[in-house]
């Protein structure tokens, strides 16, 4: 039986401010040259980015005490992301929240980029606990001819 490595977690702390945005795209480029495919960084660069700009937008409007934490770690051929935040209840598969007043154009922007989450991610799971609101992602890495065989 083969023994599957796994990562350590990797967690990125981000201000609630859409110019982190850049940031966390560095940070992912940088844990994925560890062995994660083209398609596979993308898609969970391209999701990230998507659920934190929702955050940044919904969750935690002008209030600077939000705090966004990214945690990525990889199991076997599934890789997990999870977003948390310590921001109002929102749930960022939902967009735009209910209870707050967008322009039509905003609101087809946020539906964009969760269709794409949607489109990209494995799997998603959205819940509040604790006071903080957590996203879990999955992506499933393509497993090679040896790791199929082995």
């Amino acid at each position: 039986m083969t023994r599957m490595s796994s990562w350590e977690a990797r967690r990125l702390v981000l201000r609630n401010d859409l110019t982190e945005l850049q940031r966390l795209a560095g940070w992912i480029e940088g844990w994925a040259q560890r062995g994660v495919s083209a398609d596979v960084s993308f898609a969970i660069q391209l999701c990230l980015e998507e659920a934190v700009a929702n955050v940044i937008m919904y969750a935690g409007a002008k209030d600077s005490r939000l705090v966004i934490a990214v945690d990525v770690e990889r199991n076997g051929t599934t890789l997990v992301a999870r977003i948390e935040d310590n921001g109002r209840h929102f749930d960022p598969t939902q967009v735009p929240p209910p209870s707050v007043a967008t322009s039509l154009e905003e609101a087809k922007v946020g539906d964009v980029g969760i269709q794409l989450i949607r489109s990209f991610a494995s799997g998603m799971d959205y819940e509040r606990r604790d006071g903080c609101n957590r996203l879990t992602l999955r992506f499933t890495e393509p497993q090679t001819a040896s790791q199929r065989s082995g």
